[in-house]
């Protein structure tokens, strides 16, 4: 991205390291006159929450936030505390702004209607996850937070449980933070994918990877092996073509698997390869979240140049028909994924 300033000014590109999250959204925004700084703010405030929540991670084994909570969410699964935190500190750090009139959470059964706004410039709903792959907490593996933002159907008022369930390709931005050996925030808002990491030493996400690309290469296959038995045939052919064909491209492949689906997609990205969590005979319909994981992360992939299927259409089309909707899928390198959809083809014609 080049800085539209005068003629022996030095751009943006110039100074990619010492770029921060601050000013390269105050940039982009310049690029938009008419912009009146409402989607800018949040966000600057999503950087902001998880700014909170990499510092609560960061002492969770020292002031007793390691754990389960005793509490069973929404999913049906037990609450880790820092899920709980989390979705605390993105609560109290968003309902504040004007322009978001709601908050999903995978943590939250319905959505979080917040008050209209007197102006009328709650034009956004959020939609988060707010601590992926809680499960590693307590090994100490690498977690995150994945958000999506869309525009709202409605025009006033009170928000609508439509405004929420919008096919993918209907975000406005989406993106993730990894709180691992550093803490980067990753996002796009339509014109490529930026990663910024946290600098300890002041307290800001500098751009440190910017225009993101997933790499032309297969090196990291990405999937729960246990499940292999209950995979469908297609499914399986796929991974054995990837894991023992005789395949060139896939000679230097290996398995890489953490079970934090941010994370695994977050080193795809970086290195190249395919992720996969299909359905199978215990979750029919698939167990990643389409609101909360599945559509964010894709969003992400095809601005990165890759692509996410569920083996029978894009991702990014899948219409929602409920808040907590499970999907399959598999996303990452455009080539692998074309394959995986070439593999159900085959079946369903034979």
């Amino acid at each position: 991205m080049k800085d539209q300033c005068q003629e022996g000014v030095r751009t943006f590109d110039e100074y990619e390291g010492f770029i921060t999250l601050e000013s390269f959204i105050a940039n982009q925004q310049s690029l938009h006159p008419q912009s009146r700084g409402f989607f800018a703010d949040i966000l600057r405030r999503i950087g902001v929450a998880s700014k909170i929540i990499q510092a609560k991670v960061r002492r969770a084994g020292l002031v007793d936030i390691l754990g389960k909570q005793g509490q069973i969410n929404v999913q049906g699964e037990e609450q880790m505390k820092l899920d709980i935190l989390a979705q605390e500190v993105i609560m109290n750090t968003l309902q504040w702004l004007p322009a978001v009139a709601g908050v999903a959470s995978e943590e939250e059964e319905d959505v979080i209607r917040l008050p209209p706004h007197p102006d009328e410039n709650d034009t956004y709903v959020l939609l988060f996850d707010p601590l992926d792959g809680s499960s590693n907490i307590d090994a100490n593996v690498s977690i995150g937070t994945i958000f999506s933002i869309m525009r709202r159907r409605t025009d006033s008022g009170t928000c609508a449980m439509s405004d929420f369930l919008q096919p993918g390709h209907q975000q406005i931005a989406a993106g993730y933070v990894v709180y691992g050996s550093s803490t980067m925030m990753v996002y796009s808002t339509g014109n490529g994918v930026h990663g910024f990491t946290m600098d300890p030493a002041v307290g800001e996400y500098v751009l440190s990877h910017p225009n993101m690309r997933f790499p032309d290469t297969c090196t990291c296959f990405s999937a729960n092996d246990s499940n292999y038995a209950d995979w469908d045939e297609p499914t399986r052919k796929f991974a054995d073509h990837i894991r023992f064909g005789s395949d060139p491209r896939y000679q230097n492949t290996s398995s890489r698997y953490i079970g934090s689906m941010v994370v695994d997609f977050h080193r795809n990205l970086l290195y190249g390869g395919v992720y996969l969590y299909p359905a199978d005979h215990k979750n029919k319909q698939g167990k990643l979240r389409l609101l909360y994981e599945c559509s964010p992360l894709a969003w992400l992939a095809e601005q990165a140049g890759g692509t996410a299927t569920t083996g029978s259409q894009p991702v990014l089309e899948v219409v929602p028909h409920e808040l907590h909707q499970r999907v399959p899928i598999v996303i990452g390198n455009k080539q692998e994924v074309e394959l995986y959809e070439r593999f159900v083809r085959e079946h369903e014609g034979s």
